[in-house]
């Protein structure tokens, strides 16, 4: 907006600026006859002493009357052609070879041609240059050079010399507002562009063409200007320019960026009869591209397809949008298929296209594809690295990623910020903090470390890796913060179970101005969860209520998690039965959230629905069961549970769910098949694993087989005491006080200490903490009364408590 304000108050003077006395030296002193023809870069290398070619001429006609020799023709016609293909270096190397053999400057007249040479280097100061070179040959009064240099400026990002230009004109036709409308936006000042747009029509009368309409088009698409573009449209239907195939892209795109799929549609269908407009296979890419960012998928699918039926030739571009509603479909057998129709169409090479198919195979769960496309490509570019880099560490292949980072590291140097983030989110995901420090290096040492999103990945890597102190210190020092950044400091105290802290980073963030999303609200939920507070949980459902906040399904699930925990299952229903919309988080929620309670029969239910809703339970699904079975004593519905796991839905078994087994036939006393599945399992069992197992036999009471776990618990975990207590109880449970001490003096020699249990209630919104074998709670008199009446009517009630035959050892708090 800035560059409007030059229109009407500036002080440029042309001819007299610095700028263009800048301009003239190079040119004003080219020598006659020099053999060694030096390029604009090099101006030093001209002699100062050679003849001065270049006087202030006058023109009194245009110079393009001028005739001009065979010789003069033909360059002037290579400087041209060099500019069309892009070798700008070339045309204007020639135009100085020119100079240099004679030429009279006055029989050139492809000044703008040579113009567009320099804009196409955006070098500022070789384009003040060729500006100055034709202010002193007097060629500003030819608007065709003018309009060129307006071009040239926009070019090279110096919106306020073309706006002055602009301004200074004395003549304007349809390219010089044409180059403004275009310049601004190229330039992204889309509302410029849009107010140049209008102040023609409106103020000066002149009626855009094809080329303005287009540029006007463009803006309005990128700002999502919709009632600007439907004037457009307007104007383009009176003026009978709808058939234009340009024109109707630039409409289709419009539309579909503004979320009008209707009015797209209406354009798209209103020219699809017409068969030149018809096979034009930039609009059908428009339409589907546009289908596609909307998020009407089947409607791109179903577009496709129609496009091969009508004998349409798809593209690239075609190809790559396609492939992209693979990807977001995740359907791999429509995704095979359209690869066999690149293949076909000979397309395989596109660099856009095999990224776009990396990126399918990767998302469609078919890792070894796109690593195989991506090994046998014969282009090897930095775009295609860091697409494969990205996907693994997206995609569950952490390890890949970063063994093609190790590669990319040794064949090209140093990564860009995007391949940084890449595996940077591979070492959070493995917990990788050695690797992670090695990336943040790199990231100081090629000052990507200033970047905000590698920022705040660092600050979420070190928080997975449990390093808080580092995290806290990289988000210390990030110049700014945003959403992102607060939410990887806070996933990391949630992660970490540093509530106090999170509950104190979330009122900082808010102090600063910025919103809490469903990923903020989903952490603090957590938090909430973790300390099992049920006031905190409903002061965070009453913010989102204050809020106005829409139904989330993250936050739905956090919400139904954090009230189970807190240990309102009925809150949690409640929400739950409120959901518009379910995932499988939600369902093993609610599952795991029963089965915690001991709502069994609500959770078989649950489980059932989630079925006919059309969700396949996972593994998680399954470890809610069958801890649900283990604590309820159903052992042969869990045993069914985990039999169905394996053979009906194909899931192998990992080491939570032999840990659930082993507790449910431990606790329904079935030891020998219990120590028989863990000999079994095709992976190594863990401490947990062994220690419900020695739990088991502490309670009933198999003294044989708890030595063997013992020893294999021990094995893994030596440091251990709370497995070194629970098989000193196992003995004096049977009497056996010399077995009881031997395993109290091992605990004492290898100076292991036991952490006193804590346990906390909430009443009437108060947190009471308890700490074993402390009495220091305010009514703890009151409390340890209740205690011995509830004890004395218990026995009453004909309660017998087991005791050991014998009690050798202090209370274990002495531990």
């Amino acid at each position: 907006m800035e560059a409007m304000k030059l229109f009407n108050h500036h002080s440029y003077n042309l001819q007299n600026h610095s700028t263009d006395r800048q301009m003239l030296p190079l040119f004003s002193r080219v020598p006659l006859y020099s053999k060694n023809v030096s390029f604009i870069k090099e101006p030093s290398s001209i002699s100062s002493n050679s003849q001065t070619l270049f006087t202030s001429l006058n023109f009194l006609e245009n110079p393009s009357q001028k005739p001009q020799n065979k010789v003069g023709f033909y360059r002037n016609k290579l400087i041209m052609e060099f500019t069309e293909q892009g070798l700008f270096e070339d045309a204007i190397s020639v135009y100085l070879r020119m100079l240099q053999n004679g030429f009279q400057v006055q029989d050139f007249k492809f000044f703008p041609c040579l113009i567009k040479a320099f804009g196409g280097l955006s070098d500022v100061k070789r384009s003040r240059q060729i500006h100055g070179h034709v202010l002193k040959l007097g060629f500003l009064a030819d608007i065709y050079v003018v309009n060129a240099l307006l071009g040239m400026y926009f070019k090279c990002w110096e919106i306020k010399d073309a706006v002055q230009m602009f301004d200074k004109m004395s003549e304007r036709d349809l390219v010089s507002w044409n180059s403004m409308i275009s310049g601004f936006c190229q330039s992204e000042d889309y509302f410029d562009s849009l107010m140049i747009f209008n102040m023609m029509v409106k103020e000066h009368g002149v009626f855009p063409n094809r080329v303005g309409c287009l540029s006007a088009l463009s803006s309005c698409a990128s700002i999502e200007s919709w009632i600007h573009g439907r004037e457009i449209h307007g104007f383009v239907v009176k003026n009978g320019l709808e058939s234009d195939e340009f024109l109707v892209s630039g409409l289709i795109e419009m539309y579909m960026k503004c979320g009008d799929v209707r009015n797209a549609e209406h354009v798209f269908k209103s020219i699809v009869e017409k068969e030149l407009v018809r096979r034009n296979t930039v609009i059908w890419n428009v339409m589907i591209t546009g289908y596609v960012s909307n998020e009407c998928l089947s409607k791109a699918k179903e577009l496709f397809v129609e496009m091969l039926e009508l004998g349409i030739k798809p593209d690239s571009a075609t190809m790559v949008a396609v492939l992209v509603v693979c990807s977001e479909l995740s359907d791999l057998s429509i995704g095979k298929q359209i690869h066999r129709l690149i293949l076909a169409f000979g397309l395989e090479n596109d660099t856009r296209i095999e990224t776009a198919l990396i990126e399918m195979y990767f998302n469609c769960c078919h890792p070894e594809a796109g690593l195989k496309i991506f090994r046998r490509s014969q282009i090897d570019n930095l775009v295609m690295w860091g697409a494969v880099i990205s996907n693994s560490a997206q995609n569950d292949c952490p390890f890949v990623a970063l063994e093609l980072f190790c590669n990319f590291m040794l064949k090209y140097g140093f990564p860009d910020s995007l391949m940084l983030l890449a595996v940077l989110r591979a070492c959070s995901s493995l917990a990788l903090k050695s690797k992670g420090m090695e990336i943040h290096c790199l990231a100081v040492k090629t000052g990507s470390v200033s970047d905000l999103y590698v920022g705040s990945a660092l600050v979420d890597m070190y928080g997975k890796c449990g390093d808080i102190e580092s995290a806290q210190n990289v988000f210390s020092r990030l110049n700014r913060r945003d959403l992102v950044s607060w939410n990887a400091l806070l996933r990391g105290y949630s992660q970490n179970e540093w509530a106090d802290e999170a509950l104190a980073a979330f009122h900082d963030m808010q102090c600063e101005g910025l919103r809490p999303n469903s990923v903020t609200i989903a952490c603090i939920l957590s938090i909430c969860a973790h300390l099992s507070v049920r006031i905190l949980c409903k002061e965070v459902h009453c913010f989102l209520i204050r809020q106005g906040w829409k139904s989330n399904v993250l936050v739905s699930n956090s919400l139904v998690a954090a009230y189970a925990k807190c240990g309102d299952v009925n809150s949690s229903w409640i929400i739950f039965e409120k959901m518009h919309d379910r995932n499988l988080v939600s369902w093993n929620t609610i599952i795991s959230a029963l089965g915690m309670h001991g709502h069994t029969d609500k959770m078989f239910i649950s489980f059932e629905n989630m079925k006919q809703a059309g969700l396949k339970p996972d593994h998680i699904t399954f470890i809610a069961l069958l801890s649900a079975c283990s604590h309820s004593g159903r052992v042969d519905t869990g045993c069914n549970f985990f039999q169905s796991m394996i053979e009906e839905y194909k899931l192998q078994p990992q080491v939570e769910h032999y840990t659930c087994m082993i507790d449910l036939l431990g606790r329904a006393g079935h030891l020998n098949q219990a120590y028989d599945l863990i000999m079994a399992m095709p992976c190594d069992p863990d401490d947990r694993i062994w220690g419900s197992l020695l739990g088991s036999c502490r309670s009933h009471g198999d003294e044989k087989l708890a030595k063997v776990v013992a020893n294999h618990v021990f094995k893994l975990d030596a440091t251990s005491i709370g497995y070194r207590v629970l098989l000193a109880k196992l003995y004096e449970d049977l009497g056996k006080p010399s077995e009881v001490v031997n395993v109290r003096s091992e605990i004492k020699d290898m100076g292991l200490t036991k952490q006193p249990g804590c346990s906390w209630i909430e009443v009437d919104n108060n947190i009471h903490i308890f700490v074993a074998s402390d009495c220091s709670h305010h009514q703890s008199e009151e409390i340890y009364a209740v205690i011995e009446n509830l004890t004395l009517e218990m026995k009453g009630a004909g309660y017998v408590p087991h005791l050991p035959l014998r009690s050798v050892v202090p209370d274990e708090a002495n531990f």
